[in-house]
Parts: structure tokens; sequence; C-alpha cells
């Protein structure tokens, strides 16, 4: 199944879209993988000291308030302003794979040196812990900044690209954004920038370390208009 995975794309460009469409849906949405991200980008913030896998008497793991709130708030819910991810309530599968490719480097965008020096010296326990921790939370409230921008956005992730042939983000995120577990990441309510990011990464190759190169494959067709309308309608939900 992953073997064959690897053809998508060539195949698009031989079969009519209906059934190219389909072939990559189901390739995506059976092929476990983990992409997506928990990017930190801070100028202030060093890395984290040795920290205990212990609790604070708030139940707060102490490697939680010591090296990951100042990016991404206590609860995971990340400071406004959106260069940092939510991570609450995210599948604790998918941020325990991404922090493992954070600790090799093999997960590698502009931002991601910051996130290498962040998890250097965690432990597996301490990795766990945060992982536990963040997937408890309540997820973020969605939120309307601009109705035009979330309507063409909902569009694109229900119907994706047919004349690009671009399957719909539904297709491995699910109809509710709430992602398919253990490997696709929840996007409901994530912040705009980081999307926006994210995206542009993946479209310009600078992001790596993405199974089969997915979501390279899928931001290469879209154009930068509709990048902010895909955020627009992921941060209202």
């Amino acid at each position: 199944m992953l073997a064959r995975s690897t053809k998508v794309p060539h195949m698009l460009q031989k079969k009519p879209f209906l059934p190219a469409i389909s072939v990559l849906t189901i390739a995506m949405a059976v092929t476990s993988v983990a992409y997506g991200s928990t990017i930190a980008k801070t100028a202030s913030v060093s890395s984290p000291t040795a920290a205990t896998s212990s609790v604070t008497s708030g139940g707060v793991p102490t490697v939680v308030q010591s090296s990951c709130m100042a990016c991404h708030g206590l609860q995971g819910i990340s400071p406004d302003g959106g260069m940092f991810p939510n991570l609450a309530g995210q599948w604790k599968t998918y941020m325990l794979r991404e922090l493992d490719h954070f600790k090799a480097h093999t997960r590698a965008d502009p931002q991601s040196p910051i996130m290498w020096a962040m998890v250097a010296p965690l432990t597996a326990a301490q990795t766990q812990q945060v992982a536990e921790y963040f997937s408890s939370q309540k997820p973020a409230s969605g939120h309307v900044y601009d109705p035009k921008l979330v309507a063409e956005g909902k569009k694109l992730y229900f119907g994706g690209l047919p004349k690009m042939q671009m399957p719909a983000c539904m297709a491995c995120h699910g109809t509710t954004l709430a992602g398919l577990p253990p490997f696709f990441p929840m996007l409901a309510g994530q912040k705009r920038t980081y999307v926006i990011n994210q995206l542009t990464y993946f479209k310009s190759g600078q992001r790596v370390a993405t199974h089969k190169g997915i979501m390279q494959y899928i931001a290469t067709r879209l154009d930068q208009k509709q990048i902010v309308a895909l955020a627009a309608y992921i941060r209202s939900r």
C-alpha cells in the first residue's frame, strides 16, 4: 500500500479527474502518516533545562510550564499573533511523531531549528507527558475574521480543485476538521498565520518529512489567495 502511494501524482496525470481523485483520496485516507506541525517561533525562550516528569500542584507538567507554555500557552492555546500553533486537543500520536521528527531533525522548515533545540533535552517520558497533557486539553474555539474568505476556504476544503487534480482536504482531515486518528492532525481552530506559513513551506519545498510528499503535492496546486482562504476557514471552525 505504501509503495503504491508514491505513484499517485503520476497516475493523476494519466487518468480522468474523478477516478484519479478517488485513488488519491483513498491512498491518503488509509495511509497512516504524520504530517502537519507543532512549530514554534520565539527569539526569547531558551532551550529547556533538565526538566523532570513531575507535575505542579495544578496538574500541569513542569516541562510544559518551563519549556512549552511561552509559545503554546499553558493549556495549549497559543498567544494572539498566530506564529505559534495551538496544541490543545491535538492527537497524542500525531504530536509524538512530530516531536520525534524534531528531535531527529527530520522535520525541517525555516522555523524548525527552534523546536530542535527545545526538544533536544527532553527524555522519552517527558515527551510522552507533553503529548498526553496537550491532547487532553479543550481545543481552541473557532473565530470568523472574514466571512467571504471563510466561504471560499470551505469550498476548497470540501471540494478540492478538480481542474488542478487536488482532492478535498476533508479526505484526510475529516468533515469536522477534527482529523482522522491516529496520524492525520486536527485542524479546527488552528491559527491563520501558522496555517498560511506551513502551506507556504509545503508549496516551496521548505518543509520536509511528510509521507511521500502528499502535502507538498497538494500545496503546489494552491495559489496564495487559496492558501489564505483555507487558513481563514480552518480558523473559523
